[in-house]
């Protein structure tokens, strides 16, 4: 214990060095203008699951997990110019691990990695060092951003590792595939980063063209591949009163088209964003997200809510299938694109500022397949300017074999679900 201590703690000294090293480097002139800054975060979990749920057969009841998230980050801008750096650290350890592993050993497929830690093996550069990964416990430290960029008042440039977001789903997002956040991530502050050329043009005095090139390497050959990448344009255009966004992709062999659509109503905002697939192996696929979420102020507390439904284009219709999934919906599983099995979703949320230091989130998933839901609940309480302290729990439910009541896997004796946890978490940014 005392020596992988020792080892992070080189770890985390050379990656600070690294940074400035890089920075350094890459601009002298600069060096006087970086920012430095980052965050490190804490987790403990506790997670309750049923007798016959393949981690508590596998792995211990209840299941106690830790996990470690620390950024550093040095940027820049003068000029024309930024660049960007960003280092992490990402550790977990505990029963989940562990079981995770000795699912694995029996045979039984997983579509993730076994520690949910990123890796770079689909990404141009190879920026990501295993620490360790045995027994209990994963680590990895990674440059999650590096870029350098040169813009003006109407374009800009940047090639790199670094991150887009595309879309206006506030949980589901078919117009965002590059790294999105799964429906349930509590912790959305960065997505992960990817090597791309990206561009951005101004249109006229409102409007604006965007472009990203990304390549991406076959994981089997280990050689970038145009049938793995991911060419894409987005215009925005405001028109009587509405924003559009139109998208054109090809995405992984395939061809993709987007649309999507903002407006005020009342009070309120709407969206829709739309896109149609030309699937790979035949066929085609249309998904959708509305939603509406709106501020107001009860009681003379400010409070913010939002609606939303989801249509996925390649969802299964019966819950029988989500054993064995389509080939479309495999993929995009395996490629963390989606995380979820049905075709049709309402999301709905709730957030209420109890004092100005203390903020309670709810969220609700249902599953209108299968009657499943997953419901979240956390208290975000601002400690300090710089430390945030978070508590909360998760509690899926429905009937077994529905997606969040468990599905069944090993001849249908025994089911996944990600099982009742609450959980601690503690973040200091600097």
């Amino acid at each position: 214990m005392m020596l992988y201590q020792y080892n992070s703690m080189k770890i985390l000294l050379s990656g600070r060095v690294l940074l400035c090293v890089m920075t350094l480097a890459a601009a002298p002139a600069w060096a006087e203008n970086v920012k430095f800054g980052g965050h490190v975060k804490y987790q403990y979990s506790h997670s309750d699951y049923r007798a016959d749920d393949f981690f508590a057969v596998f792995g211990a009841d209840p299941a106690r997990d830790h996990s470690l998230d620390l950024r550093l980050k040095a940027e820049n801008r003068t000029g024309s110019w930024d660049f960007a750096a960003h280092y992490e650290l990402l550790a977990v350890t505990g029963d989940a691990l562990a079981a995770s592993r000795s699912v694995a050993t029996a045979g039984i497929p997983l579509t993730a990695p076994l520690s949910g830690l990123p890796d770079d093996r689909r990404r141009l550069f190879d920026l990501t060092h295993a620490i360790t990964d045995r027994d209990r416990q994963a680590a990895v430290h990674r440059l999650d951003r590096l870029s350098v960029g040169h813009g003006g008042a109407r374009q800009t440039l940047r090639f790199g590792r670094q991150a887009v977001s595309w879309g206006n789903g506030l949980v589901f997002q078919p117009l965002d595939f590059v790294n999105p956040f799964s429906p349930i991530a509590i912790d959305k502050d960065y997505k992960t980063g990817d090597d791309m050329l990206y561009g951005q043009w101004r249109v006229g005095e409102r409007d604006d063209l965007q472009a990203i090139v990304l390549p991406r390497r076959d994981p089997a050959t280990q050689h970038v591949e145009s049938n793995q990448s991911s060419y894409a344009v987005k215009f925005r255009v405001r028109l009587a009163g509405m924003d559009f966004d139109l998208l054109a992709a090809r995405h992984f062999s395939e061809n993709l088209a987007g649309l999507g659509i903002v407006r005020s109503v009342g009070g309120a905002v709407w969206r829709l964003d739309v896109s149609y697939t030309d699937l790979d192996r035949g066929g085609s696929a249309t998904s959708f997200v509305t939603n509406m979420d709106y501020s107001w102020v009860w009681g003379g507390k400010n409070m913010y809510g939002y609606a939303e439904y989801f249509r996925n284009g390649v969802g299964e219709a019966e819950r029988v299938n989500y054993v064995t999934p389509g080939v479309a919906l495999s993929e995009r599983l395996a490629r963390g694109e989606l995380f979820t099995l049905a075709r049709d979703y309402v999301a709905l949320g709730l957030q209420v500022e109890l004092n100005p230091l203390f903020n309670l989130h709810s969220n609700l998933i249902a599953n209108l397949n299968d009657g499943s839901k997953y419901f979240q609940l956390r208290g975000v309480y601002d400690w300090k300017q710089d430390v945030q302290l978070m508590v909360g729990f998760n509690l899926p439910s429905g009937s077994r074999g529905t997606e969040y009541g468990g599905v069944p896997v090993a001849g249908g004796s025994l089911f996944v679900s990600s099982g009742r946890s609450v959980y601690v978490r503690g973040g200091y940014y600097f």
